[in-house]
């Protein structure tokens, strides 16, 4: 298995490039992301790469770090998710988006990579969502809530709070009640979040939907007060 190439890039596509490696051309597809961060031709860099055999074809998909090469293979352990759709979703979100997406439940935005329907995007919010708690830059089995990326760590407060009454009712009520006034799942999620982890409330006593609500309205329509 390849793990990774380090060689000079010869060729830019629309969803592949070749990286030479002592004489040797190889062709990895890669998100469209990846392609608009790359610099010019003859450039020097490292790709970790996925090598996949099917049939009578042998391909290779090459990505910028290890935590795009995990997310890849983890969203292909979802039934009707090939490469080609897991390309797809890197092409338009990035690492820590999927995974916010995945745990905040919000298909809407994974349907936005092209050639993903809300069945799809379903699918992988619901078979992923307790796996990707637990996902880290090395593989993604026996994980624990320490190995998440920083940004999803402190969305999902998970080291703190120990000492209250479980809010996690609460907080599907609240983020429930925002949703129904049209605000998209994933931005509920990171304010209810961001509110639930303000160390001035009562968590027992503040932490209620006609609490919650007003402020996570003023956060999410830009009022400051």
């Amino acid at each position: 298995m390849i793990a990774s190439l380090k060689g000079i890039l010869t060729l830019i596509g629309k969803s592949e490039i070749v990286l030479e490696v002592n004489g040797i051309g190889y062709i990895l597809n890669v998100s469209s992301k990846l392609i608009a961060s790359l610099d010019e031709i003859g450039s020097k860099f490292t790709l970790f790469t996925d090598l996949q055999i099917k049939d009578d074809k042998i391909v290779m998909y090459g990505f910028a770090s290890l935590k795009d090469q995990n997310i890849f293979r983890l969203l292909q352990t979802v039934q009707g998710v090939g490469p080609r759709a897991a390309l797809s979703i890197l092409s338009t979100l990035n690492v820590d988006e999927i995974i916010l997406a995945i745990t905040s439940g919000d298909k809407a935005m994974i349907t936005r990579a092209d050639g993903i329907g809300p069945k799809v995007a379903g699918r992988i919010t619901t078979e992923l969502a307790e796996k990707v708690i637990n996902f880290n830059n090395g593989t993604f089995n026996n994980f624990t809530g320490k190995n998440l990326p920083n940004a999803i760590q402190d969305k999902l407060n998970l080291n703190k709070d120990n000492d209250i009454t479980d809010l996690s009712v609460e907080v599907e009520n609240i983020i429930s009640a925002l949703v129904n006034l049209g605000y998209s799942r994933s931005d509920v999620f990171s304010v209810v979040m961001k509110i639930k982890n303000d160390t001035s409330l009562n968590k027992n006593k503040d932490f209620t939907v006609s609490q919650i609500v007003p402020l996570a309205l003023k956060e999410l329509s830009g009022v400051i007060e």
